[in-house]
């Protein structure tokens, strides 16, 4: 069964995430951001606005991407990161 959700591009490669279960009960809120490694991206759930928005102000200190964490997650599994717009596979 496929769920309801939404994402939205905040700039700066930044994306914000929400999905609904069938049964309405659990919403999800995911923001999804670079790694410093500029091999892919991380994930992070939040609990709300409030997590959202501490979690944009300390990412403020690496220009809007997650620090790298060598043990998890693997970025060298996802794409490497393209400029906005940018076509290549």
């Amino acid at each position: 069964m496929l769920e309801p959700c939404a994402v939205a591009y905040l700039d700066g490669g930044l994306w914000l995430h929400h999905t609904a279960d069938g049964d309405q009960e659990h919403d999800v809120l995911t923001l999804i951001a670079p790694c410093t490694c500029g091999n892919g991206y991380v994930d992070t759930v939040l609990e709300g606005e409030r997590d959202l928005l501490q979690i944009l102000t300390e990412l403020r200190a690496t220009g809007g991407r997650f620090p790298h964490d060598s043990g998890w997650p693997d970025c060298d599994s996802q794409r490497r990161l393209r400029a906005w717009g940018d076509t290549r596979p």
